[in-house]
């Protein structure tokens, strides 16, 4: 079956697929950039894999390619990269989505970031020459059929990390899709899934493929938990001027669904709760975005008065800031009384995991699932489901107006990491053992 996929993937596949990424860069920014990034990826990777092997040392270190989709998927890569960089290893982060690819910070001289190239035959064979890694690790998902199939070819171990079979993917059930799939993942040399349920399935899908499935945990859970020692709770993010009695209220990741639901509700409970200070962080933002807010906060919500965070030197006891600034949001959360994470009404929840770590209660919708975070944090008491307006302002001003209940609340926050530290080294351990 792997020949006969490999010929009707390269013949009919990969051209379908080139012709939807460029019909759909036609209307999407993102997709466009991607494009344009890659048109001098291997000029650009050049000059990183020289500057690499300008240390002498490196020249003879062995190499792992780190495969991820985008930003959430990297950040579960990192704890993965330092393991093996400890271990002497130069690694290489390859990136699909530009969000990814932008957005992650490289300062160790051992790492060097590229994009992926599309996964044509004579692009990947390209990469692989270049790029020449002894191992290949794929994190959570995004797997590529003819840069598998090369490296089987040659004999590179591959790897995919923090899977997760998804309940909801109908793909495994239909015949022709499922005979593909099989295929892909059958050539993956180890797969390590986070919990008894991915172990069962895959087990049963992949049955017959000569793939070894490891239950072994998540490394995003010891991603985060690094973020505290990273940046403490001292961490001058927010100026002196503020005044330190006030209940900061961290709405992370916002959409447009979450702040028509949140506004509303405290708006009204700013009539009673006068040292609330909410720190609005949206989605991308954008000038357009923030503008939109400020209109609309000035034109219908009255007792909310903004200032943006980056002219907090001015601030006057405004109590909502606009964070127009990227990066800083685990900082904020370390200052958090209380925490809402947005994306559950829309597109699917950012990251959940970074308010929890310190310790506070986590207000987030899961109408849109595309993790299992939330029910590990509904599961252990820390994580309360918001849906509506009216629901939000019972639970917000219970919260604010108990201090005993909002800290027994976020103390349960403790059970989420709990057992979950040190599976990159596991992870690592494992797939570096000759």
């Amino acid at each position: 079956m792997r020949t006969f996929w490999f010929v009707i993937y390269n013949f009919l596949g990969v051209p379908a697929l080139w012709l939807i990424f460029f019909i759909y860069s036609l209307f999407n920014s993102k997709v466009r950039e991607g494009f344009k990034s890659r048109r001098d990826l291997f000029s650009k990777l050049d000059e990183s894999l020289m500057h690499l092997y300008e240390n002498p040392a490196n020249i003879n270190k062995k190499r792992v390619l780190i495969h991820s989709s985008s930003l959430g998927e990297y950040q579960q890569a990192i704890p993965l990269a330092e393991e093996l960089v400890k271990k002497n290893y130069n690694v290489i982060l390859s990136f699909f989505s530009p969000s990814g690819y932008n957005n992650s910070r490289v300062n160790d001289p051992n790492v060097i970031k590229t994009y992926l190239p599309f996964d044509s035959y004579s692009k990947e064979k390209k990469f692989l020459d270049k790029t020449d890694p002894d191992i290949i690790i794929f994190m959570r998902y995004d797997l590529w059929f003819n840069l598998i199939y090369l490296a089987q070819r040659r004999n590179i171990k591959t790897v995919l990390a923090n899977a997760r079979y998804d309940e909801n993917d109908k793909t495994w059930n239909i015949p022709v899709i499922s005979s593909f799939k099989k295929t892909l993942y059958g050539m993956i040399r180890e797969i390590f899934v986070i919990d008894n349920y991915d172990e069962e399935n895959y087990t049963k899908k992949l049955s017959g493929e000569d793939v070894n499935i490891v239950r072994i945990g998540d490394s995003k859970f010891e991603r985060v938990y690094q973020s505290v020692k990273r940046h403490p709770e001292d961490d001058n993010i927010l100026p002196v001027k503020i005044p330190e009695n006030k209940k900061l209220f961290v709405m992370g990741s916002s959409w447009k669904d979450d702040e028509e639901i949140i506004f509303p509700a405290i708006e009204k409970i700013l009539e009673y709760e006068k040292d609330l200070l909410v720190l609005l962080v949206p989605h991308e933002p954008k000038e357009t975005k923030i503008s939109a807010i400020e209109k609309l906060i000035e034109s219908k919500y009255w007792n909310i008065r903004t200032i943006r965070y980056s002219n907090l030197d001015k601030y006057n006891d405004e109590n909502l800031i606009i964070v127009d600034k990227i990066g800083i949001l685990s900082r904020l959360y370390a200052k958090a009384y209380l925490s809402y994470v947005g994306g559950g009404f829309k597109t699917g929840l950012h990251n959940i995991l970074e308010p929890a770590i310190f310790n506070m209660p986590v207000l987030f919708s899961n109408a849109v699932k595309n993790s299992d975070e939330d029910e590990e944090l509904i599961k252990n008491g820390c994580g309360i489901v918001i849906t509506d307006t009216k629901q939000f302002y019972r639970v917000f001003r219970k919260l604010l107006g108990d201090r005993k209940y909002r800290d027994e609340t976020g103390e349960k926050c403790k059970l989420v990491f709990e057992n979950k530290i040190g599976v990159s080294e596991k992870i690592v351990d494992k797939i570096t053992k000759e």
